[in-house]
């Protein structure tokens, strides 16, 4: 199975359906199985070859998006520039990536040429060029995707991802959210987050689903999303989610949606009841890491079973497990690393010493805590460096960040440890002044133990948030302490 032969049966099979949208523009699946030959044409005429590597420098767009689907077709790796990056960081990731050919949209093509001296090509030239149809030389041990990992531990690290098991993940999560040809999945995350890829864009393949492409939207603007082109799913990550239901609970829109998908970082309860509450549908959580490309465990719309602050079963196509030091697997409801013993990636770009120590043992270390419950399903504590310190406290901040979104008035909580290793909780509220940090503070005292309760509640105005929408919290962990 690859994704190049998955996209041409669903552009033969769809070819009157819509296949990707943005900011008023809509091409359909026939449209992309005309246009990708030619792009992948023009790609190949700027040098790309098969096995080498394009960087992509662009927003969401339609173009940015058949540029990645031609750059399969050569059999070449697309590496995906974050045009989010700050200048600062830019120089690491495409030194990292070290493309062969660089194409960007015009607003970031200066910056390039500014930053690292790279004179990029058009993605608009490229992407609505005329050059000739390139061959297929896409196969199943093609790479895929470049995705970066968030980098908490040190630089980030470049995981290269290979179509055949991507692919197949892709196909577990259609299946597990029943994704259907008449979904239209409004995708909130950026295009070059593996989220995005494995999601929506990828998924909606197999299934021959419409795909909205709305990162940088306001909440606002998603629901204009939703409403205009008959939205099904809703695709973000939990601060955007928060926002989107906090929005619906004033206005009470009218919408046809059947699902909400959370990834990125754990999802407070609280958020899950209130899509109920509010719109009427279930709220699903993935977790998954860039080393995977996909999901290893993801909660499925039809299952009750799931204990509160669980996310989900883990995949067919993943053997995901809570194992204690020897990678053995431990009975439910004991505390370990979560760990995947198949179908995670082959290699760090540039790093093989902390693939070695990732894959210590033959399997994935996540470094992740987690638990099980007796039905399957995983639950993410925290980070395995916080074990320790989470003993030493009677339990993980993730406890005291759920109890904090118990309170009403609280639209957005994180819990950090500052410079001096005290627990801080930080929020943001729905409306200023509907609570004060006295109250927010009795609402965590009333639900985690004493050794849990913060040094200090703070509300802030609003939430920092890294350039891929998720919260800030190394920017929060700055903000006091000695």
């Amino acid at each position: 199975m690859d994704i190049v032969t998955v996209l041409e049966r669903a552009c033969a099979r769809h070819a009157d359906r819509p296949a990707l949208s943005r900011e008023g523009s809509t091409v359909s699946y026939a449209e992309v199985g005309e246009r990708v030959p030619a792009v992948a044409g023009a790609l190949a005429d700027l040098g790309v070859e098969q096995g080498g590597t394009v960087g992509i420098c662009s927003p969401d767009s339609i173009e940015a998006w058949l540029a990645i689907f031609a750059a399969w077709r050569l059999g070449a790796l697309p590496a995906l520039i974050d045009a989010r990056t700050p200048d600062d960081r830019l120089g690491y990731f495409v030194g990292d990536m070290d493309p062969a050919v660089v194409v960007s949209d015009d607003e970031n093509r200066p910056r390039l040429a500014e930053i690292l001296g790279i004179d990029a090509a058009r993605l608009a030239d490229v992407a609505g060029g005329a050059a000739a149809a390139a061959p297929n030389d896409h196969h199943d041990s093609s790479p895929l995707f470049l995705s970066y990992t968030s980098g908490t531990t040190g630089d980030p690290k470049g995981v290269v991802l290979t179509s055949g098991p991507v692919t197949l993940g892709a196909a577990c999560i259609a299946e597990r959210l029943g994704y259907g040809r008449d979904d239209v999945l409004v995708a909130t995350t950026p295009v070059a987050s593996s989220f995005q890829l494995v999601a929506s864009a990828m998924p909606a393949l197999h299934a021959g689903a419409h795909v909205v492409l709305a990162a940088g939207h306001t909440p606002r603007e998603v629901w204009d999303d939703i409403a205009g082109h008959g939205g099904t799913v809703l695709i973000a990550y939990p601060l955007t989610l928060a926002d989107v239901v906090g929005l619906a609970a004033a206005t009470r829109p009218a919408h046809g949606l059947r699902l909400a998908l959370s990834g990125g970082s754990p999802l407070a309860p609280r958020i899950k009841r209130d899509y109920r509450r509010h719109l009427g549908i279930p709220l699903a959580e993935s977790y998954g890491q860039s080393e995977l490309g996909g999901f290893m465990v993801l909660g499925s719309p039809g299952d009750e079973t799931a204990p509160e602050g669980f996310a989900g079963r883990p995949l067919p196509d993943r053997l995901a497990f809570v194992a204690d030091a020897d990678n053995r697997e431990l009975p439910a409801g004991s505390v370990g690393e979560v760990v995947v013993a198949e179908g995670f990636f082959g290699e760090y770009r540039n790093k093989p010493e902390a693939y070695a120590k990732t894959t210590a043992g033959g399997v994935l270390h996540t470094g992740d805590v987690g638990v099980a419950s007796a039905q399957g399903h995983i639950k993410v504590m925290g980070r395995v460096q916080e074990a320790d310190a989470a003993r030493r406290r009677g339990g993980f901040l993730r406890e005291v960040e759920d109890a904090a979104y118990e309170h009403p008035a609280v639209r957005h909580a994180s819990v950090v440890l500052d410079a001096a290793g005290e627990v801080r909780c930080f929020v943001e509220l729905d409306t200023a002044g509907a609570a004060d940090t006295e109250e927010i503070a009795g609402c965590v005292r009333d639900r985690v133990p004493e050794s849990l309760v913060p040094a200090g509640v703070h509300i802030l105005g609003a939430f920092p948030r890294t350039f891929s929408g998720k919260a800030d919290r190394l920017h929060l962990s700055t903000l006091h302490g000695a």
